[in-house]
C-alpha cells in the first residue's frame, strides 16, 4: 500500500485509525482564514472548537487515574463529539462564541462510553445503585450480590475489585476579555475516587462505597458531578501482591 505523496496528491493515517485517507495538497494558507472575511464562519467554528477541546482536556484530567486502562483509543474523539454537540445547544450564545453548558446537557454525559469493546452495563446489570445528597459533595455506591460470568473474567485474572469515582467538569464560556473559552468554576477537574476489598473472581461482591470530595470544595450551580463505577481485575501473586490485569472497565453511574 502506497503511503507517501504522489504530485498534488498525499496520503496520511490517522491515530488509532488503520484506514489510509488521500487529499489534495494545498488550500487557503493560516494568513488568509485568520484574515479574509470569507473564512469568518471558519474562524467562528475554529473558537468554539478550541472551547470544546480546552474543556475536554480538563475532563480527561478529571479521568486521569482512569487512563488508559479502562479506555479505548476513540475516547478522547467521543468527549469532543459529546462537548461540540452540547455547546450547539446553547440558544442564547452567538455563533462562535457559544457557551458550552455541561449542567444543561447531563443527559448527553450520562450516554458516554468509556470502551467500547467492554459492555460493563451487562457486566453488573441489576447489582449496583447510586445516590448523592443534596450537597453533590460525595457519591454512595451499593453493590448487590455481583458476581460476574466467567465469560467477562480476563485469562488469568484471580481477583477483582470496584472502584467509586467521582469527577467535577465545569461549564464554560468565552471571555472577551482574553479572547478565549474559560471554565466558572475553580473545582473543574477535581476527583475523588475509592475502591472495595479485593474479591476472588468466581466470589460474590456485596459492599457499600462512600467517596467523597476534599474538605471545603464548594460545588456552585455551574458544576457537574459525574459518578463512575467501574471493575477492575488482578492476578495474585506471592506475599498478597495484587498485579492489575489490563482489561478493567468504566461506565457512568449518575450525573447530577
Amino acid at each position: 500500500m502506497y503511503n507517501g505523496s504522489f504530485k498534488s496528491i498525499r496520503n496520511y493515517r490517522k491515530l488509532h485509525d488503520l484506514k489510509t485517507y488521500a487529499g489534495e495538497k494545498g488550500g487557503a494558507n493560516r494568513d488568509l482564514i485568520m484574515k479574509n472575511a470569507a473564512f469568518a464562519r471558519t474562524r467562528e467554528n475554529m473558537c468554539e472548537f478550541g472551547g470544546c477541546g480546552a474543556a475536554v482536556k480538563v475532563i480527561r484530567i478529571g479521568f486521569l487515574n482512569l487512563l488508559p486502562e479502562k479506555v479505548d483509543g476513540r475516547f478522547t474523539g467521543r468527549l469532543m463529539r459529546m462537548a461540540k454537540e452540547i455547546n450547539r445547544r446553547d440558544p442564547e450564545g452567538e455563533h462562535g462564541r457559544r457557551s458550552i453548558l455541561f449542567s444543561a446537557g447531563r443527559s448527553v454525559l450520562r450516554n458516554i462510553v468509556f470502551n467500547a469493546r467492554v459492555n460493563l452495563s451487562e457486566m453488573m446489570q441489576g447489582c449496583i445503585s447510586c445516590a448523592h445528597p443534596v450537597s453533590r459533595l460525595s457519591g454512595s455506591l451499593s453493590v448487590s450480590e455481583l458476581k460476574i460470568l466467567s465469560i467477562y473474567i480476563p485469562l488469568g485474572a484471580t481477583h477483582f475489585r470496584v472502584q467509586n469515582h467521582l469527577s467535577v467538569i465545569s461549564d464554560w464560556v468565552y471571555s472577551d476579555l482574553n479572547h478565549r473559552y474559560e471554565a466558572l468554576s475553580a473545582e473543574n477537574g477535581l476527583s475523588a475516587y475509592s475502591y472495595s476489598a479485593f474479591t476472588p473472581v468466581y466470589s460474590t461482591l456485596n459492599t457499600d462505597l462512600i467517596t467523597s470530595f476534599r474538605p471545603g470544595t464548594v460545588l456552585t450551580e455551574d458544576c457537574t458531578v459525574m459518578q463512575c463505577v467501574g471493575v477492575e481485575f488482578f492476578i495474585r501473586s506471592a506475599g498478597d501482591v495484587y498485579l492489575p490485569v489490563k482489561e478493567g472497565c468504566m461506565k457512568v453511574g449518575e450525573v447530577f
